[in-house]
This record gives C-alpha cells, sequence and structure tokens, in this order.
C-alpha cells in the first residue's frame, strides 16, 4: 500500500498562504502607509522593516483608526509609522505549517487577526500572511479530514459487519463438535455403557469435558459480544420472575462455588418482584457476576446474592463477595471488552475477559444500570438497577 500523500493531505504551509505584499520600513510616515493602503485595498497590514529585517507590522485598522481621531492626522500624519506599529509581530517561517500559526495566534499573538502576520524565509522579508486564508485553508482540510474520516468509518463499519458475519457463521461450526465433544464426555464419565478401563482414561475423559465446556463457555462469549456489538442481540422482554432466575443461577453456580469451597449465599424477597425484561439476559448477568466473584475470592470467602424490591425505586440485585477487591483506578478499565485485572492474584485468571462487558452491554440494552465498587483487600459488590417503569403490575380488564 502506497504511504505517499496527496496534496490533500500533505500539511499546508504558509508557502500556499503567502502575499506578495511590499514592505515599508521605519522611516514611512504615517500619512504615506495610508496613501498606500488606500491603493491596496486587499491589504490589512504592511510588515515595517529595519536594515531588512522586519521589526513590526502597522495595521489598516489601527491607522485608520487614528487618523480619522480628532487632531488624529495633524499629530500622527509626519510620524513615522514605528508610533502606531505593533513591535512585536507575528513572524513565521514560510515552512510553517497552518497548525503552528493557529496555535501562536491561540497563544499571544491575537493581533495578527486585524494585522495579519509577517512571512520569512532564513529570516528574510517575502511576504504577509492573513487570518482569512488561514482559516479557508483550514476550513479545507477540515473537509478533507472529515471526507476522510467518513470513509473510514464506513470501512470500520463493512469490516465489522464481515466480521460479524464471520463469527456467526463460525458459531455452528464451533458449537456443533464441541457439543458433541461435551456429549458423548459425559456419557463415558458417567459410564453409561460400562466403567472406563483402565481408571486413568477415566480421568482424563474428565479433564475433556471440562476443556470443553470452558471453551463453549469463552466461543459463546466471544459470540454474544459481537452480536451486542453488531446490534443484533434479540431482547425478548416479558414478566419475569426475579427469583426464580436467581435460584436457578445460583443452583448453576454451586457446582463451582463447592469445588473452591467458597459459600454461595442468597437473600430474595417474598414474594418475587416481577420484571419486564429478558430472561435469558437477566440469567446471564447474573451467571456472570457470581463466577467472577467465585473466580476471584479464595477458598472460605464468601458470595452474596441479594435481591431487593423498593417500591418506587425499582428493583436492586447486588452481588458482594469476599475476594481481592479491584483498585479504585482500575474499575472503570476493567468493564471494557477483553480486559482482565489481576485483583491481587498472581496466577494468571482464565477467561476471555468479556464477562463484565456483556453485563454492562446488557444492562445498556434493558436501560438498567450497573455499577461496581469494590476495595482491595475487602471484596467487590457489583449492583443492578432495573428502574420501576421496568416493574411488571398485573391488571384486570374492566
Amino acid at each position: 500500500m502506497s504511504t505517499k500523500q496527496t496534496d490533500e493531505t500533505k500539511p499546508i504551509t504558509m508557502a500556499g498562504l503567502l502575499s506578495n505584499t511590499p514592505a515599508i520600513n521605519t522611516t514611512t510616515t504615517c500619512h504615506e502607509a495610508a496613501e498606500l493602503f488606500r491603493f491596496m485595498d486587499g491589504v490589512i497590514g504592511f510588515a515595517v522593516l529595519e536594515n531588512n529585517q522586519p521589526v513590526g507590522v502597522i495595521s489598516r485598522e489601527k491607522l485608520t483608526i487614528k487618523l480619522a481621531s480628532q487632531f488624529g492626522h495633524p499629530v500622527y500624519g509626519k510620524r513615522p509609522v514605528t508610533d502606531l506599529m505593533t513591535q512585536d509581530p507575528l513572524i513565521v517561517d514560510i515552512n510553517e505549517t497552518i497548525d503552528r500559526v493557529e496555535q501562536l495566534i491561540t497563544d499571544g499573538y491575537e493581533h495578527a487577526l486585524s494585522s495579519g502576520f509577517i512571512i520569512v524565509e532564513d529570516g528574510v522579508y517575502i511576504g504577509m500572511g492573513n487570518v482569512l486564508s488561514l482559516m479557508r485553508e483550514s476550513v479545507k482540510r477540515t473537509r478533507v479530514k472529515n471526507q476522510q474520516l467518513e470513509k473510514s468509518t464506513r470501512l470500520a463499519e463493512h469490516a465489522n459487519e464481515v466480521k460479524s458475519q464471520f463469527l456467526a457463521g463460525m458459531s455452528h461450526e464451533l458449537r456443533t463438535p464441541l457439543n458433541a465433544i461435551i456429549g458423548f464426555s459425559e456419557l463415558i464419565v458417567q459410564e453409561s455403557f460400562g466403567p472406563v478401563q483402565p481408571p486413568r482414561y477415566g480421568q482424563y475423559v474428565e479433564d475433556i469435558l471440562e476443556s470443553g465446556r470452558h471453551l463453549l463457555s469463552m466461543i459463546s462469549d466471544i459470540l454474544d459480544m459481537s452480536k451486542i456489538e453488531a446490534g443484533r442481540y434479540d431482547l425478548n422482554e416479558q414478566p419475569v420472575e426475579v427469583n426464580s432466575v436467581a435460584r436457578n443461577v445460583i443452583k448453576m453456580c454451586s457446582v463451582l462455588a463447592d469445588k473452591k469451597n467458597i459459600k454461595l449465599k442468597s437473600s430474595l424477597p417474598n414474594p418475587s418482584p416481577i420484571l419486564i425484561g429478558d430472561a435469558r439476559a437477566l440469567k446471564q448477568m447474573l451467571v456472570n457476576l457470581i463466577s467472577n466473584g467465585i473466580k476471584y475470592t479464595e477458598a472460605d470467602g464468601e458470595v452474596f446474592l441479594e435481591v431487593l424490591d423498593l417500591p418506587q425505586r425499582g428493583i436492586h440485585i447486588s452481588i458482594r463477595d469476599t475476594g481481592a477487591g479491584i483498585a479504585q483506578n482500575e474499575l472503570a478499565r476493567i468493564m471494557e471488552p477483553f480486559v482482565q485485572v489481576a485483583q491481587g492474584r498472581s496466577d494468571k485468571t482464565e477467561g476471555t475477559g468479556l464477562g463484565l462487558a456483556i453485563v454492562k452491554a446488557l444492562a445498556e440494552l434493558q436501560n438498567t444500570d450497573f455499577t461496581l465498587s469494590s476495595s482491595l483487600g475487602i471484596g467487590t459488590t457489583a449492583q443492578l438497577t432495573f428502574p420501576e417503569k421496568k416493574r411488571f403490575v398485573a391488571w384486570n380488564a374492566a
């Protein structure tokens, strides 16, 4: 791919803004300068030279105001322009870029807006530049950049669409053989057709089963995140009994908790709150949050799921763990896709780093607040707050 810049993308220098405006010297009178301005309508300022070196700039605006004031012409007419010139003019090299000159004007050379600026080459005066030309080129450059940005955006959107289509197509190709591996492994582990001999083969099959489930979980996370990013995650919102989903998730995660000797507790209100939402999405959010809590909590720790039904304040679901916690400066970053934080652990955590990102994205899809708070050495609390408008209220037709 060529790396050459086109004329439109090359940095614009003062060479493109140069106006061959004649300069005046320090002995030129204000009257003579005024006559020059009268014959050169488009000039807003003249460079003032001494020994061929620029020492100032006289602006049309300032000179006109002074000469037009009461007694102005008699007072200043025969005086040299040095009495009215700006003694700290903006002087830029012909190879200077528009960006740099714009920055200089902003940083202290505001007078260049009314008088223009001096352009030199190797320190020698060659012409003037004005802000109008500078702005014109700046607008042109911005227009080109916007066109390039639009083109880049279209290419990125196309690439994202192709990626989503690829992942969707790969879903079947990957999940079908994985489900077969998991299914046959379960049959062998359960010894459905007789004992496994020798016994060591049984352990190997258990490893295959665990690895297959882990791989399937990772693939599912990647595919779900891809669907969400592509706007193809379809919600099926209907009345959902929160307690029922919570109990189901606790049952699913209890195996992982028991394996690590972690207490998995819950507090559910009676009767169960019912919200208008997607049961599958709610289940996935709770599974991700609870499994995360278990993953980052050491043995003999605790993960606690609590559901609060607060009238007029919505339905709150919180998951608290007694893990190592997360540093405050990592809280926002950890909810970004594919980001993992050590959380005080020396070992490398398995997973895609998509768990919290998926929870955040699914919460946004359902207009639900998702917050994360944590203290190092104490633990982490994740909270989902479903607004009051998401509550399901049964009614009878008259």
